[in-house]
């Protein structure tokens, strides 16, 4: 079926558009939302709850940064308030060289699983990225995945969170042990 493939499909065509979306939000929503031609600092892959964050954060602190989700529910309302975001699918090839990653110093991948931020870092390889890798692990396996894979630096959301807890607490403790 390999080898006839495409001779398959054209004879299956004219059945096959009962299977077609007939609205396809993910290919409009690419095929409207340009190339971005500011500078970018930095591209952050992946814009579930911790790499939204991690863009606002960014942006704040006046890195010029870019998001990227493909889930285009998710890049909608970040466009809306005015963040530079992109619907695209970061594993991509093709995709990735659409972005201004030429000048781009970081890519941060926030994707949740070793397989997709492996397909990332091959992506990036093969379209020659110079700059600096940085992903979030979600345990000590994958944080050992990619650090074997030569990620400049490793996230550890929970670690960071928990001693970013402890010095908060820390502080407010000793705080109130010299008030009498």
């Amino acid at each position: 079926m390999i080898l006839y493939s495409q001779a398959l499909y054209e004879r299956l065509a004219p059945w096959l558009g009962i299977f077609e979306r007939q609205s396809p939000a993910r290919e409009l929503a690419i095929e409207t939302q340009g190339n971005d031609t500011t500078r970018v600092d930095v591209v952050v892959i992946g814009l579930g709850r911790y790499g939204r964050r991690l863009l606002t954060q960014l942006r704040d602190g006046g890195i010029e940064v870019l998001g990227v989700d493909f889930d285009p529910e998710v890049v909608r309302p970040l466009r809306e308030a005015k963040l530079a975001a992109r619907f695209g699918d970061g594993e991509d090839p093709a995709f990735l060289e659409s972005l201004p990653l030429q000048q781009a110093r970081w890519v941060v991948s926030s994707l949740p699983a070793w397989e997709s931020n492996r397909a990332l870092l091959d992506a990036l390889k093969t379209i020659g990225f110079a700059g600096q890798v940085a992903a979030v692990a979600r345990d000590a396996d994958h944080q050992q995945q990619l650090q074997n894979a030569g990620v400049t630096r490793v996230l550890n959301p929970f670690d960071d969170a928990a001693d970013e807890a402890a010095r908060s607490l820390r502080s407010d403790i000793l705080t109130t042990e010299k008030t009498p």
